[in-house]
């Protein structure tokens, strides 16, 4: 099958690499390095003339094309009618983060992982979204399963960039899809696709995936007795500051919210208490790399356990 670029310049298709609701992934015979995604027939119906606008504009990005820790539109490419149908881009390889934020995965998907080499794939997630956010592009949708970590290295890729919500030379394009229990209170019970995410509630969605990589999948709003998460989100109930460690998740929780420094556990407090009703509350991308970057540095000290699960409360 063929597929052609602007110059009407052909592309072979190769194999199918995967089938999602929106559209088919296939190899390109002449790239190995790149793929190309192909979107279903229905979808074209309906969107074909603004994703074709919103994929033209993230292309035109330099940086961000460039960027092989991204799979960014490197090309727009049309069928023999010279009709839109999708775009190429860099092929990424890896495990998905939902796999290191679960209790049991990590250990056969990642297996000898420390907690060194865990900060190492949160440093590469901060410094992605920060180039992002320099473009003005909000990921919107912090999903686990888009960003894979190659488990040989600290490498992370970000994938299904085109749900990105993008505002260039002004024109704005929502990112139409998200979670609940990773959208902050000001953005609660409203159709994704009504809403202009900003660098602060960019900010809450990254704090959650950050405690969530830390805690083994544990989300930050889990309290026994309580309500959901998202009723606890936006009502800031923070079971880990709680006097009454009965809220906290039975199991190893509370053992592994001791281990976390205490700088790091106050831009957690700050973030999921005030932070969830105060936007301007929440730490920028840049205090996490810092205190992060210290984690690391104290790390690598033997100041803290390299264990990713302890067996025991820190200081006992």
């Amino acid at each position: 099958m063929q597929v052609f670029d602007k110059q009407n310049a052909p592309m072979e298709l190769g194999q199918s690499l995967g089938r999602g609701g929106e559209a088919e992934v296939f190899l390109l015979k002449t790239r190995d390095d790149v793929v190309f995604k192909y979107y279903h027939s229905e979808v074209l119906k309906k969107r074909a003339n603004q994703l074709e606008k919103k994929l033209d504009l993230m292309h035109r990005i330099d940086t961000l094309r460039q960027d092989k820790q991204l799979a960014w539109p490197l090309l727009l490419a049309y069928n023999e009618n010279q009709k839109w149908i999708g775009y190429a881009m860099y092929r990424a390889k890896g495990v998905t983060m939902a796999k290191l934020a679960h209790a049991i995965a990590y250990e056969e998907h990642f297996p000898g992982i420390n907690r060194n080499r865990l900060l190492g794939y949160l440093l590469n997630f901060l410094s992605e979204v920060e180039k992002l956010h320099q473009q003005n592009i909000m990921v919107g949708d912090f999903n686990l399963n888009n960003v894979l970590l190659d488990p040989k290295t600290d490498k992370v890729t970000f994938v299904d960039c085109d749900s990105y919500q993008i505002e260039i030379n002004g024109q704005f394009f929502p990112c139409e899809v998200g979670s609940a229990d990773l959208t902050p209170k000001e953005h609660e019970n409203t159709p994704f696709k009504d809403i202009k995410r900003t660098l602060e509630s960019e900010y809450f969605s990254v704090a959650i995936i950050l405690f969530k990589c830390l805690m083994l999948g544990r989300h930050p709003y889990d309290i026994v007795g309580g309500a959901d998460p998202v009723q606890n989100l936006c009502n800031g109930k923070f079971p880990y500051i709680s006097k009454n460690k009965n809220d906290i998740p039975k199991g190893c929780w509370h053992v592994m919210w001791t281990h976390i420094p205490d700088y790091l556990q106050q831009l957690f407090i700050r973030v999921f208490t005030v932070g969830a009703s105060d936007p301007k509350k929440r730490p920028t991308i840049s205090e996490w790399k810092v205190a992060f970057n210290l984690y690391l540095k104290e790390l690598n000290k033997g100041m803290h356990t390299n264990a990713i699960r302890p067996a025991l409360p820190k200081n006992i």
